[in-house]
């Protein structure tokens, strides 16, 4: 498996998108070099590592006791708004039946409310595949368990943990286990004790005859409190009938005696009112058409003849001041006339034209003034005239609203006579309410004994299913002990096996890692004669080093830094029995280590530890002088270029120098 290329989204101390390309270029350069200060995000990479492959299975070094959303929650990058979120994608590539796949994971979560809501992608050789997303977990952990996790991506603590030979046997016990599946072997151990803990508590013998006999008793009682209840029922139901019955007469007499007019009193005093009301409107609208022109519709006809004789003597009068200013311009004409001598018949003739059409202009006979109108009172009678069929229109309207509001009136007013008094109604009423109270204490009762009957019917059926169960069981008890007797025997036969398989297991696997990480330890060393032989107690896991003279070495005969190299030697030896192609992924391994010693890892381990190591180191681990040695080895390299004023890091190519 190699990663091909690590993506980080506003993750932890990375702001922005920044793309890592991880592959080494060729298998002679293996080592992908990172540098960065303490506090600078090496840490946080390798949890981004870690992270995109197993998301909540991840042991990552910050999360703590931290809930798996809250821990996404806080590596939110803090100059992005929690909205929008971070990412991570991961590219592997990794042979399967002889083909490479390219599987590209990405991951992606952010805060909603109160809620971190997490996203997961997986594409196969480039296209999303629905079903491996769905089953990324089972996936991974088929190339890279997470149990095995720790052999390849560890860092400094870690070391430091193995190098103190008194506290390795802790890391070794568990990392062994680990290796070799003995944990599910040792779980399943735990299981078929829990399986015998219940199958030895299931016997029952006297003791379940005895509970038989006790449902037997309590169904007998359960039995004869559901029949007393059922005959209380009974007579709570007639008592219930009965009462209705008396509802039914008394809601009737109170219908007769006109007690539904008598709730309805308020109602038809509120209309009443309202129709009154409505009438007083009317009225006032009547009074106030009266006081205008309205009465002049009782002498329409001779508004109309008065109208006609005005026109007429105005037209008489207009006819007149014509007449007489056209005998004043024809007396002026004729004398014009006369002062060209134009002769006495020709003058004639003209005055008799003028004469006549005088005469046509003239006024009739019959249009002398009578009413004599001035203009202001020629205005008022045109008004009037004119007015008239619009009031007329109101009239009609206002007259038809008071019928109908009088109509209204007089209904509301039978209906209120109608309707009787309380004191007529007091004794029908207080009978009626009695009859409702009787009717009501029945339905109360009959609830409250239905409710004891259904309570006491789900009682009397949960003890008849358990009297049936137990009578069953009672029937194959002695089967089932017999049964149960095979089981605990065979679990516990399973468990010595297991035992046994467990033994076997270390036993042989044991030889092969004690050969492997004193390989390591010597191939890092270069110092056989220090040690000749190491050895792991297959129960203990207890790790002893031999000279070459076959005694103990005691663990004050190696120097710190030799303690630190056999711990790189136990990790490199179980990655390398753990039989699996896979990244080393190492981080700040030389923080304890003298010039020798780095030498040594520097040289022996890192180009060697896997066909991909990502390196992470700080600028005094792996200095100049060592970068020198490395470099040979590296494929590609990258400087965690951290802001000290904004606390975000960048990553660029190359390393310090």
């Amino acid at each position: 498996m190699i990663i091909e290329q690590l993506v980080l989204q506003n993750f932890g101390t990375y702001g922005g998108r920044q793309v890592l390309d991880l592959a080494p270029p060729s298998p002679q350069k293996p080592v992908i070099l990172f540098g960065g200060y303490n506090g600078g995000g090496k840490t946080t990479l390798l949890d981004a590592l870690q992270l995109s492959l197993y998301g909540k299975l991840a042991r990552c070094s910050n999360r703590g006791e931290l809930a798996y959303d809250e821990f996404l929650g806080r590596s939110i990058h803090w100059g992005t708004e929690p909205s929008e979120g971070a990412a991570l994608e991961i590219q592997v590539r990794r042979m399967i039946e002889g083909r490479a796949h390219v599987f590209r994971v990405h991951r992606s979560w952010s805060v909603r409310g109160e809620s971190v809501r997490e996203k997961l992608e997986v594409l196969r050789n480039g296209e999303l595949d629905p079903v491996l997303t769905e089953a990324w977990a089972e996936q991974v952990d088929e190339f890279l368990p997470v149990r095995l996790s720790n052999f390849f991506f560890f860092d400094g603590e870690k070391i430091e943990s193995l190098a103190d030979l008194g506290r390795s046997t802790e890391v070794l016990t568990t990392a062994i286990n680990s290796l070799l599946g003995l944990d599910l072997v040792d779980q399943l151990t735990a299981d078929l004790m829990v399986l015998e803990r219940r199958k030895r508590a299931e016997h029952k013998g006297a003791e379940a005859r005895a509970e038989i006999e006790s449902a037997k008793a309590e169904l007998d009682r359960l039995a004869q409190v559901r029949a007393t209840l059922a005959e209380e029922r009974a007579s709570a139901q007639n008592g219930l009938d009965y009462a209705r019955k008396r509802l039914r007469e008394a809601e009737e007499r109170y219908r007769l005696s006109g007690g539904d007019a008598y709730e309805r009193r308020v109602e038809f005093e509120a209309e009443q009112r309202s129709c009154k009301e409505r009438l007083a409107r009317s009225e006032d609208a009547l009074r106030d058409l009266a006081g205008g022109i309205a009465p002049l519709l009782l002498l329409r006809d001779l508004v109309d003849d008065v109208r006609a004789r005005a026109d007429a003597e105005e037209s008489a009068r207009t006819s007149r001041a014509v007449v007489d200013a056209l005998a004043t311009r024809d007396a002026e004409v004729v004398r014009f006339v006369k002062a060209f001598s134009p002769g006495a018949q020709l003058v004639r003739q003209l005055d008799r034209h003028l004469a006549e059409d005088r005469k046509r202009r003239a006024p009739r006979r019959g249009d002398e003034q009578v009413l004599r109108l001035s203009p202001d009172g020629m205005t008022e009678l045109t008004l009037a005239h004119s007015g008239t069929g619009e009031v007329r229109a109101l009239l009609d309207a206002a007259l038809r609203e008071h019928e109908t509001a009088q109509a209204a009136l007089g209904k509301v007013d039978r209906q209120l006579a109608s309707a009787p008094d309380r004191e007529a109604l007091a004794k029908i009423f207080q009978a009626r309410a009695e009859a409702m109270e009787l009717a009501s204490r029945a339905e109360e009762r009959l609830r409250a004994i239905d409710g004891e009957l259904e309570k006491v019917t789900r009682a009397h059926e949960g003890k008849w299913d358990a009297f049936s169960r137990s009578t069953e069981e009672a029937v194959h008890e002695q089967f089932e002990r017999e049964a149960t007797s095979r089981i605990v025997t065979h679990s516990a036969a399973t468990r010595q096996s297991l035992q046994q398989f467990r033994s076997a297991v270390v036993q042989r696997h044991v030889r092969r890692i004690e050969t492997l990480v004193l390989e390591s330890f010597r191939q890092l060393l270069r110092k056989e004669a220090l040690v000749a032989d190491l050895r792991i107690d297959p129960a203990t896991f207890v790790l002893s080093l031999y000279g070459n003279e076959g005694r103990l070495l005691s663990p004050e005969r190696l120097s710190a830094g030799e303690r630190q190299l056999l711990a790189v030697s136990i990790i490199w030896g179980l990655a390398r029995a753990s039989g699996r192609p896979l990244p080393a992924v190492i981080d700040t391994p030389l923080g304890r280590l003298d010039s020798h010693h780095r030498s040594h890892l520097v040289e022996r381990y890192f180009p060697h530890a896997s066909h991909q190591v990502l390196l992470l180191s700080t600028d005094k681990e792996i200095d100049e002088h060592y970068y020198a040695k490395l470099k040979p080895s590296v494929g590609r390299a990258y400087h965690l270029d951290s802001d000290p004023q904004t606390g975000a890091t960048r990553i660029e190519s190359g390393y310090f120098w």
